[in-house]
């Protein structure tokens, strides 16, 4: 009787080389010839047009990597009573999942580069959908600002050096930006690549509740990450849960 291989230990099949050599041929292949064909794909129910997009950026969305904690927190704490005020949209599948999933109806997103908008705007239309979106960077204070933009569409950001070009977007204070609310938002999401350093949260509406921010500390340092949840935690928010750098912040 053959003994049974433990728990995280590889097949023996698996550990020789004949089947390393097969594999690695296997994913050079998926990486170089499947996956630049790849045209639109669903994730967990949403349509995305992935045309254009890079092989590692569409295996991650094919494998479900995509905004994995950013998605469970959503699904886990929004309700269809919530109305959303998102930053940093990008090709609008958080939006999309929000609206389509948890049945949410008040959402709002923005997303400060132009080519991204308008892949959003292609993504929320194949899901029949009308997207409420501004093209805006969220930042410290109003006026244009430079928008530095990577190869993939989340490497974009207003940390200096954060990618190979630049563009120029129109620029909004956090108080700005609710004030072109139509509603009051009871939920706030973002992920900016680092330009949350520049948003003052007590600007924040009384009306928010709940918000889901990605934190990168490799971008703006550790003493800037704990100012911003000190900063949070001091307008009456505490720290529900935290997975991968993404937080989940509660108040009564």
């Amino acid at each position: 009787m053959n003994s049974p291989t433990p728990a995280g230990r590889p097949s023996l099949l698996k550990r020789t080389l004949l089947y390393q050599l097969w594999d690695d041929f296997r994913t050079r292949w998926r990486f170089k010839f499947t996956l630049p064909k790849v045209k639109r794909l669903t994730l967990e129910g949403v349509q995305l047009e992935v045309k254009g997009l890079s092989s590692v950026m569409k295996n991650n969305l094919l494998l479900g990597r995509y905004e994995v904690q950013e998605r469970r927190l959503a699904e886990q704490f929004l309700t269809p009573q919530d109305s959303v005020l998102e930053v940093g949209g990008a090709i609008g599948f958080i939006g999309l999942f929000c609206q389509t999933r948890l049945g949410i109806t008040q959402y709002t997103t923005v997303e400060a580069n132009p080519g991204t908008v308008e892949r959003l705007r292609r993504n929320y239309e194949i899901n029949g959908r009308t997207p409420t979106v501004w093209n805006l960077a969220l930042a410290a204070q109003d006026g244009d600002v430079t928008l530095n933009i990577g190869n993939e569409f989340w490497e974009n950001s207003l940390v200096a050096g954060a990618g190979g070009k630049t563009v120029k977007v129109p620029g909004v204070s956090l108080s700005t930006l609710v004030g072109r609310m139509s509603y009051s938002p009871s939920a706030f999401i973002m992920d900016i690549e680092g330009a949350e350093q520049y948003v003052d949260f007590r600007q924040l509406p009384s009306s928010v509740r709940k918000i889901i921010v990605e934190l990168h500390p490799d971008f703006i340092g550790h003493r800037a990450t704990y100012r911003i949840v000190g900063e949070l935690l001091n307008l009456g928010f505490h720290v529900e849960r935290e997975e991968g750098g993404t937080f989940l912040f509660l108040r009564p």
